[in-house]
């Protein structure tokens, strides 16, 4: 695992590739659970032998579902964080946090693509929302149109990164913010640079297709961020 940079490598669809991933270096894996836009997207039952026996501590996103099928899915799946890509009602938030405490909760925050105008006003109170609320973790990422669906992550795009470095400068130190949307082997270094997040999450980036990991891509991102870290 790395000891500066956190990173999650999102998307996981079988076991094999989260293998990879944590041969790699990686400290998380994320499988996307039940999120009809997603091409990545498996049911509970199809993502078990993903959480069964992990190699690195799992993550499973979620989008709009249901606040019962999400203590289905912690239920049988034990997951180490449930990410949510739709915003958590704050008090179920701090129900789950005091219901499962071994399990954290994660907040998807989604600013438009680069060109795009952005409210940073009142992303500033989303944000603040969800860190009142008891989040664990908050990543920023980008929403997107992409084959006709607003897509909310793993659509390749980034966003504004001077905005989403202000919007993590307001409120560092308070949780662990991630920098999601777009990240990829060529540009990881830049956005380490500008922008310093604790971790990077990235999925399309590291992928040779739709849902299967690359092993080169994803030893190119470690290197370069391994000797982020030695700096």
């Amino acid at each position: 695992m790395t000891s500066g940079y956190k990173v999650k490598i999102c998307g996981t669809t079988n076991v094999e590739d989260a293998e990879i991933t944590a041969r790699e270096g990686a400290d998380f894996f994320g499988v996307v659970v039940e999120v009809d836009f997603s091409p990545r997207s498996l049911t509970i039952e199809a993502a078990k032998p993903l959480f069964s026996s992990p190699p690195l501590p799992p993550v499973a996103l979620v989008y709009n579902m249901a606040s019962t099928r999400v203590e289905t899915l912690i239920q049988q799946l034990n997951p180490f964080a449930v990410q949510f890509l739709s915003l958590a009602e704050p008090s179920f938030v701090t129900y789950l946090k005091k219901t499962y405490p071994g399990v954290e909760v994660w907040q998807s925050i989604h600013l438009p693509q680069a060109g795009e105008a952005v409210d940073v006003e009142n992303f500033q109170k989303t944000v603040q929302t969800s860190v009142t609320a008891g989040i664990d973790s908050l990543l920023l990422d980008t929403a997107a149109m992409s084959e006709g669906k607003m897509k909310f992550g793993g659509t390749g795009v980034t966003s504004d990164w001077d905005i989403v470095k202000e919007l993590m400068d307001s409120i560092r130190g308070a949780v662990p913010i991630w920098l999601a949307g777009g990240i990829n082997p060529d540009n990881v270094g830049e956005a380490i640079d500008r922008i310093n997040p604790d971790g990077i999450d990235l999925c399309s980036g590291v992928e040779a297709t739709r849902g299967k990991k690359d092993a080169a891509k994803l030893r190119s991102l470690m290197t370069t961020i391994r000797g982020k870290q030695l700096k």
